[in-house]
């Protein structure tokens, strides 16, 4: 579950943390979004989720449902490095995250920058 701790712990994260896990050429907001659906691909490994608590497995559900809730087209306002630092909706996130750490019984410690993996904007 090392991809699902990386990125619940970078989430935790306050704004200039965040900025920090990434060069600065990336959008950051939108860098954490996918790194999350990435890390949820572990997830769906059934040796993985039989190792989870409903607890966690709800915890880990809330965050999702509430990221999808803000994706798409008609939300990209919560998508921005400006949005990371002010939006009520990443202080949200912040908070589910940090429940997340809880259940699962992690530190909420800065996650190394070295596990990052980013992607670009080639244009």
């Amino acid at each position: 579950m090392n991809k699902i701790k990386w990125v619940t712990q970078a989430i935790a994260q306050p704004c200039e943390i965040q900025k920090g896990l990434f060069p600065d050429f990336v959008n950051v907001a939108d860098e954490l979004a996918v790194e999350w659906e990435m890390a949820l691909d572990e997830l769906s490994d059934p040796e993985v989720s039989s190792q989870l608590t409903d607890e966690q497995k709800s915890a880990i559900k809330r965050l999702d449902d509430y990221m999808l809730s803000i994706s798409g087209a008609d939300n990209i306002q919560y998508w921005s490095n400006e949005a990371l630092s002010q939006s009520v909706e990443w202080k949200n996130m912040r908070e589910m995250a940090e429940t997340i750490l809880v259940t699962m019984k992690w530190e909420k410690s800065i996650p190394s920058k070295n596990d990052a993996i980013y992607i670009t904007n080639s244009q």
